[in-house]
């Protein structure tokens, strides 16, 4: 029944934001929840605020733009800028990019100089004076590196290792280990002296491998995007597998809660300020749910494939509650 629920709103809501030729019209909203959402939309990337939804930053021939991280002022945007073609003026890669919101010129921060050199999932410190990305240079070589903004250094912060992300007050960041194997670990590294702590080093956790974890807005919990686990016969599959859902992690207690089951293809979130909500950006749907959840997930908008977000904002009770009616009454009305 939830699926069919699911399904309904997705669909209508495809017919009132998205609207004919698949073009979003200026001013209507894209995702009808408070706040600001940077997020992909075929190869552009667009901004969702007060004044509604527009273009943002359009990609040049032969690029996508993709992975927008909002900066914790809300001034300025890092994404990704992917090079999809091969030419006498360019190479297959990545690069990371910056721009003012307000402005938005594109501006190169790291940029990739071989053939097949990838950056990916920039995350900002708290502070808003670093990001944090993985940096593939080849040859199976993958780490998270730090680049200081003010004076463009570069720093590595970990050898083997993926899609981290940097908790509030900057001690901790928690990643992907062993990216390459096939079965990778959850880890937290404090910065202060390099220790670890590996999450479920038992391999108990059903959900696995795991992707882009992210800590709550207390640092209390880490949530993350994980598939059911299949034994893989060859590490070059990089430890994806199929559908994934969304979970949560709490350090102080140990307990793991699944919070969205969407299964979904490398669905992208992101977390409210206050923490109490997550927003995830899905193939079949844009779902919104609570955490811990209170409700299945339910779709609020339509999805994009391997479509990507970043937001800063917080949902209401009232809001909540508005979400929720207006996408059962929209469901119930197209039955």
């Amino acid at each position: 029944m939830m699926r069919t629920v699911i399904a309904l709103a997705a669909v209508t809501l495809a017919v009132l934001v998205v609207g004919c030729g698949g073009a979003i019209e200026p001013a209507e909203r894209r995702i009808p929840a408070p706040g600001t959402f940077v997020f992909t939309s075929g190869v552009d990337l667009w901004i969702q605020d007060e004044n509604g939804a527009r273009l943002l930053l359009a990609a040049e021939q032969d690029q996508q733009l993709l992975q927008p991280a909002i900066s914790p002022d809300g001034t300025q945007v890092a994404y990704i800028v992917f090079q999809l073609t091969q030419s006498d003026d360019a190479t297959i890669g990545t690069d990371l990019a910056i721009a003012n919101i307000d402005d938005p010129r594109q501006q190169i921060l790291v940029q990739h100089s071989r053939q097949a050199e990838f950056v990916w999932t920039p995350r900002w410190t708290a502070d808003g004076e670093s990001l944090m990305f993985t940096h593939e240079p080849g040859s199976l070589m993958i780490r998270v590196v730090r680049l200081h903004l003010d004076r463009r250094e570069v720093e590595v912060l970990r050898e083997d290792a993926r899609d981290a992300d940097i908790s509030p007050d900057g001690s901790r960041i928690v990643f992907v280990n062993e990216p390459y194997g096939g079965d990778p670990h959850l880890v937290i590294r404090d910065l202060d002296d390099d220790t670890e702590q590996v999450l479920d080093p038992e391999r108990k956790w059903e959900p696995r491998p795991f992707r882009i974890p992210r800590f709550s807005a207390d640092g209390d919990s880490v949530v993350f995007a994980a598939g059911q686990f299949l034994p893989q016969a060859s590490g070059r599959a990089l430890g994806l597998n199929g559908p994934e859902d969304i979970w949560s992690f709490s350090l102080t207690t140990g307990e793991l809660i699944q919070l969205a089951a969407i299964g979904e293809d490398q669905p992208d979130f992101a977390v409210s300020d206050d923490g109490r909500h997550v927003l995830i950006f899905g193939a079949f749907g844009v779902y919104l749910v609570a955490n811990p959840p209170s409700d299945p997930p339910f779709a609020i908008a339509p999805g994009e494939f391997h479509g990507s977000l970043d937001w800063i904002g917080s949902v209401s009770e009232s809001e909540w509650e508005d979400v929720r009616n207006s996408v059962y009454d929209i469901a119930d009305s197209s039955q």
